[in-house]
């Protein structure tokens, strides 16, 4: 049954089912589902765990190592390790071994928001703005955890001097720079693999397993997050420059590639330089490789030169198709940095390009197809997804299934979830906006069911059990008036 249907239960508690299902969702086979003896071959993990804020902040508590235990635990436990590392120990009631390179998974990402002024429905909000919905929000008592719960777990090794490590902690420093924009109290300064608040009967508040993530589109989904730290630097629509004029050409270029005592700053550094002149090169249709020789030998006169690694980074970033050049506002502050003289350019008066209306052209932009799934996908979801074939969405448009999958690639608002294998594989299509719009339905219902509910409250505790687990059994789709018809029917 549906994850929030339990939550009509909310007065009573969440169901242990389903907080079964939430620790195993989060927890992904790091640590056992039962318990192991300890004489027995253990391939698995250890978390930590606290019965409060204060054995956490002075490492005591116990660690677990199964769902069981966890489960047995969760009417006191208040925080918990949701990372599993390879092992921990524990004397005189005190816990060690929870340090970041002693992580043996990453199953999830999590944001601490400490502002007693916003509702968990801010949080949705932002999530829906920044195409990133977090799959947990639960609270705490001085705001909320919203957990990012990942597809698969990400493994942490030494290999590569713990790579994984090091990328999963740039996305989770980037998670909240981007809710911290948004929402203030966002904790930047937190262990980013830490203790969190562990959901329990009473704090979940929104739950929905769809809207689990993958490594991969947080890796890309953060490395846009870094390139618009750089928004500054660029241009970013079509009809800013004149291309009959080539940057690398102009005054200010010439000037500022000879520059030698340029060294490190917040905005106009060294990095930064290489990266308008590189910008400058894209614009003027100079290929990669001449542009990255050219900035290796700027740097190479530089007094004090970047790496080599960093220069071939700011190059692919300025070539990566996102830019059309270096932004007139930077290069002049850039200039009254370094060079102190004012410039004059001709790669900058404005052009319009005017494109032909849908009905004349042949072909869509990819973007109009994907606003037209978009349209499709808000008028044919149920309960927030469309179950549909990609070869029978494909008909739909009138396209191939790989023009189909092109723009479902490229698009950062349409999802795709494939469950099952063979003839028994559904394909869900979806948007968070209609994932959440369905959440905002059901839980519009609440109020509703929960009315049915208090019909029961004059019944034995025995009683009460077996027509609960009757009623979850129902068509909660049903009306008020005929739910309590099937309620008074079994007391």
């Amino acid at each position: 049954m549906d994850a929030y249907v339990y939550r009509f239960f909310y007065w009573k508690g969440l169901p242990m089912h389903d907080l079964y299902k939430i620790y195993s969702h989060i927890l992904k086979r790091g640590i056992s589902d039962r318990k192991i003896k300890s004489k027995e071959m253990n391939p698995y993990g250890k978390v930590a765990a606290a019965n409060s804020k204060n054995q956490m902040i002075y490492n005591q508590g116990y660690t677990v190592s199964s769902v069981e235990t966890l489960m047995s635990n969760s009417n006191v436990v208040t925080h918990f390790t949701p990372n599993v590392y390879y092992w921990l120990s524990r004397k005189n009631n005190t816990i060690s071994g929870h340090e970041e390179k002693n992580l043996k998974q990453i199953n999830t990402f999590v944001i601490d928001f400490d502002n007693y002024d916003i509702e968990y429905t801010d949080i949705l909000n932002v999530g829906l703005n920044l195409e990133l919905m977090p799959t947990l929000i639960v609270q705490t008592d001085q705001g909320f955890h919203a957990y990012f719960i990942l597809e698969e777990p990400v493994y942490v090794t030494k290999n590569k001097n713990y790579k994984s490590l090091n990328v999963a902690k740039k996305i989770s420093q980037n998670l909240r720079l981007a809710f911290n924009e948004e929402i203030e109290g966002v904790d930047l300064n937190c262990n980013h693999f830490g203790y969190f608040r562990c959901p329990n009967a009473h704090n979940v508040l929104f739950y929905q397993k769809d809207l689990e993530h993958t490594f991969k589109d947080l890796i890309a989904w953060s490395k846009r997050k870094s390139d618009d730290a750089r928004e500054h630097l660029k241009v970013v629509v079509d009809n800013t420059f004149n291309t009959q004029h080539k940057q690398i050409e102009e005054a200010w270029y010439r000037k500022l590639i000879q520059q030698q005592a340029i060294h490190g700053g917040e905005d106009c550094g060294r990095d930064n330089t290489v990266f308008t002149l590189s910008l400058a090169n894209y614009q003027s249709d100079v290929t990669f490789e001449n542009c990255l020789n050219k900035m290796h030998q700027f740097n190479s006169m530089l007094e004090r030169p970047l790496k080599n690694k960093e220069i071939e980074k700011t190059v692919k970033s300025a070539y990566s198709g996102k830019y059309r050049g270096a932004s007139k506002e930077y290069i002049e502050r850039i200039m009254k940095s370094w060079v102190n003289e004012q410039y004059k350019s001709k790669a900058f008066n404005r052009w319009y390009k005017h494109k032909k209306s849908r009905q004349d052209r042949k072909y869509s932009h990819a973007y109009e197809r994907e606003e037209e799934i978009i349209e499709y996908i808000n008028t044919h979801a149920s309960n927030g997804v469309v179950r549909i074939s990609l070869r029978s969405l494909a008909t739909e448009f009138d396209i191939s299934v790989t023009a189909l999958k092109n723009v479902l690639k490229k698009s950062n608002k349409i999802k795709i979830k494939i469950v099952g294998r063979g003839r028994y594989t559904v394909t869900k299509i979806y948007t968070l906006q209609t994932l959440v719009q369905h959440a905002q339905k059901l839980k519009a219902r609440t109020q509703l069911f929960i009315k049915d509910i208090n019909e029961l409250f004059r019944l034995t505790p025995s009683k009460y059990q077996r027509v609960i687990a009757n009623i979850l059994e129902m068509n909660t789709e049903k009306t008020s008036k005929s739910r309590i018809k099937q309620i008074r029917l079994l007391i």
